[in-house]
């Protein structure tokens, strides 16, 4: 089952921080992520559903900005890890 974490609640619509499946309470779950920055966003991501009752076993993003993301997330106690990071796009 998939699920998404809002960033507010909306007025419409089901009214969830966490939409997608009834609960997530006492799951395992992984955190997806397009690209990472400084992390800010799916560490709220964490959070919320850690609020909600899930263990979060891996924060994967397809790529990593390399700016500060993989220090949140250990900073935080949160398993990471990236597809690319930034430099296997640039050229020398």
């Amino acid at each position: 089952p998939a699920f998404f974490v809002r960033k507010g609640v909306k007025d419409h619509g089901p009214k969830k921080r966490i939409d997608g499946v009834a609960s997530v309470a006492g799951r395992k779950v992984a955190i997806l992520e397009d690209v990472t920055t400084t992390g800010g966003s799916a560490i709220q991501a964490v959070e919320e559903v850690r609020a909600a009752g899930a263990e979060v076993v891996l924060v994967l993003s397809m790529v990593d900005r390399l700016e500060g993301a993989a220090e949140s997330f250990a900073a935080a106690n949160v398993p990471f890890d990236a597809l690319f990071t930034r430099n296997d796009f640039m050229q020398d």
